[in-house]
């Protein structure tokens, strides 16, 4: 389930934390991209199976989060959404490049983080 953000959210330092607190907030970010691949729509292309195996895809969608937690926190702009989905456009093509990159296809993981 999904939360409303209630204030500006703090980034995240992938590299500042230790493997088990990364694995928690790993946890936490899988409930969103999980609610992001079905509410738009976004397929293997975008977002492989295995995209927590590779760390350019958790740095991408982590990056896609926080400016989620951004647009829809309660202190936000009016306008913060739509300048979400502007980002999300943006990003499209990067996570397909990453994608790529990782030569993983919808059902075959090659690689590990």
């Amino acid at each position: 389930m999904l939360y409303q953000p209630s204030g500006p959210p703090i980034p995240l330092l992938w590299a500042a934390h230790t493997p088990e607190e990364q694995r928690h907030y790993l946890d936490k970010l899988e409930v969103w991209v999980a609610w992001l691949i079905g509410h738009y729509r976004l397929d293997h292309r975008y977002v492989p199976e295995c995209w927590a195996e590779h760390w350019e895809l958790i740095e991408e969608l982590s990056a896609l989060h926080l400016a989620w937690e951004g647009a829809y926190a309660t202190t936000s702009h009016a306008d913060a959404p739509l300048t979400w989905h502007e980002r999300l456009g943006h990003a499209r093509p990067r996570l397909a490049e990453w994608v790529a990159r990782t030569g993983c296809r919808a059902a075959e993981h090659r690689g590990r983080r």
